[in-house]
C-alpha cells in the first residue's frame, strides 16, 4: 500500500468537505488540518460561508502547532468542542471554570481521520449553527440538544470514515494496476527491441489512448480526436503509464475550454508529458475531483476491463497488440 494512502492530502480534503456540505445544512465553516504527503508539513484550510457560498482561506498554523497535539491525538472518531478548545480561536483564550451547561456551547464537531503510519491524526472541524431548524426539522426548541449532536456526530463521522475507506481502496487498486502495467511495458521494451515489437507497443499505447478518449467523448457528449502529431507523440511516449493518463486527461480539459465546435481536436502541444503526477491538484481542477471523482471511477472501470482483456489475450497465446486487446474488450461487451 502506498505511503500516502492514509494521509488527508489536498486530493481528498476538498472532496470530503463537499461531501459534508451536501449531507447537512446549518454549517458555518469547515476547517481541515492535515499533514502534507510530500513535505510532512502541517497544513490548514478553511472553507467558510460568505454571501451564501463557501469561500476558501488558508489557515496559518505556524504559532499553534504545539497546541494542536491534543486535538490530533483524539482517540474517538468524533468529539464536540467549544471555541475555547480551538487554539486558533484567539478571542476565546483563557481558562475558565466549566459547568454543566457548557455542553450547550459545544457546537464544533471534531472528526478524526485514521492514519496507520502516525500517532497524530488529520482532523476536520465543522462549525454548526445552534439551531435544529437549520437541519430542516421544525421544533419549538431550536437549540441543538445533546441527543441531536450525538446523532449528527455519529452519522457524519461514520460517513466520512466510509468515504475515505472507499477512496483509499480505489486509489490503491488504481496504483497497483498502474505499477503492473508499467512492469509489463518495461519488460516488453527490455526483452525485444526489434521494430516489430516497437510497433506493437506503439499500437498498444495508442489503442489504449483511443479507448480512453472515446470514454471521455461519451461522458462529455463531445467528439474528441487526436491530431496526427498528437498520435505520434503518444506512440513515442516512454515512461510511467500514469503520466500518460494524467497528461491526456489534462489535455482533454484544456481542449474543452479553448476549442469550439462539435469535433474538438487535441493537439500534440496540449499533451504535456513532463508533468509531475504527484504535484498538488490546482485549485481550478479541484471542482472536477469531488465525490471521489466521477472521472476517476470511469477511468478505473476502463482500466479494469483493459487488464482483463490483456490477460485473456495472453492466455489465448496471442500477441499483446492493441488490435487483439481491443477485440477482446469488445467481445466482453
Amino acid at each position: 500500500m502506498s505511503r500516502d494512502l492514509h494521509i488527508l492530502s489536498e486530493d481528498i480534503i476538498f472532496s470530503i468537505i463537499n461531501h459534508i456540505t451536501e449531507m447537512v445544512v446549518g454549517v458555518e465553516k469547515i476547517i481541515g488540518i492535515y499533514t502534507h504527503p510530500e513535505t510532512e508539513e502541517l497544513c490548514g484550510i478553511t472553507l467558510q460561508y460568505r454571501n451564501n457560498r463557501l469561500q476558501e482561506y488558508e489557515l496559518d498554523l505556524s504559532n499553534v502547532q504545539d497546541r494542536l497535539h491534543g486535538l490530533r491525538q483524539e482517540k474517538n472518531k468524533y468529539r464536540w468542542l467549544d471555541h475555547s478548545q480551538i487554539p486558533f480561536d484567539t478571542h476565546f483564550e483563557g481558562k475558565y471554570q466549566l459547568n454543566i451547561f457548557d455542553e450547550l456551547n459545544h457546537l464544533i464537531l471534531l472528526i478524526t481521520i485514521p492514519n496507520e503510519s502516525k500517532s497524530e491524526k488529520d482532523v476536520l472541524l465543522i462549525y454548526f449553527k445552534n439551531d435544529i431548524n437549520a437541519f430542516g426539522i421544525q421544533h419549538q426548541k431550536s437549540s441543538l440538544s445533546t441527543d441531536n449532536k450525538s446523532i449528527i456526530g455519529h452519522l457524519l463521522a461514520g460517513s466520512v470514515h466510509s468515504y475515505c475507506k472507499l477512496y483509499w481502496q480505489e486509489k490503491d487498486k488504481f496504483n497497483r494496476f498502474t505499477e503492473k502495467t508499467s512492469r509489463i511495458l518495461a519488460q516488453q521494451r527490455t526483452v525485444d527491441k526489434s521494430d516489430t515489437r516497437k510497433k506493437e507497443l506503439e499500437a498498444f499505447v495508442l489503442s489504449w489512448a483511443n479507448q480512453y478518449i472515446r470514454k471521455c467523448s461519451d461522458s462529455d457528449g463531445i467528439h474528441y480526436v487526436y491530431s496526427q502529431e498528437a498520435e505520434k507523440k503518444i506512440k513515442d511516449f516512454k515512461g510511467e503509464f500514469i503520466t500518460l493518463q494524467k497528461a491526456i486527461e489534462e489535455a482533454v480539459e484544456y481542449t474543452k475550454l479553448i476549442v469550439t465546435g462539435v469535433n474538438k481536436e487535441i493537439q500534440a502541444e496540449y499533451i504535456e508529458l513532463n508533468i509531475d503526477v504527484n504535484t498538488i491538484v490546482s485549485k481550478e481542477s479541484l471542482q472536477d475531483e469531488t465525490h471521489l471523482s466521477i472521472r476517476l471511477q470511469r477511468v478505473s472501470e476502463f482500466l479494469n476491463r483493459l487488464e482483463a482483456a490483456a490477460i485473456h489475450v495472453d492466455r489465448m497465446g496471442n500477441n499483446l497488440t492493441g488490435t487483439n486487446i481491443g477485440s477482446a474488450m469488445e467481445d466482453k461487451l
